[in-house]
């Protein structure tokens, strides 16, 4: 099974609409926010997450840059990748 890449878990991780101040401090619910969102997303997770994270872009453009920014350092320091392989298959195609 392929691994997933950073960005793309951030993405999923932007797309649960979750506050900063929720997962940043608690890498058990940026890990647990991941595995809600690519469930709700279904088979087609990744690029589903990729879809609204461009459309929330283009809606909150003076926000969406800044909370990328924090998604990415979550997924980072709560070692999601560890984890990847349990995620909802789809992602990982």
């Amino acid at each position: 099974m392929r691994s997933i890449d950073t960005t793309t878990l951030a993405t999923i991780l932007f797309v649960s609409q979750a506050p900063a101040a929720e997962f940043t401090t608690d890498p058990a619910r940026t890990r647990e926010l991941i595995h809600q969102t690519a469930a709700r997303l279904g088979p087609d997770s990744a690029a589903r997450a990729n879809a609204e994270a461009g459309w929330e872009y283009g809606r909150h453009p003076e926000t969406a840059a800044d909370h990328m920014r924090v998604c990415l350092q979550a997924v980072e320091t709560a070692d999601v990748q560890t984890l990847a392989s349990a995620l909802h298959p789809a992602v990982t195609r």
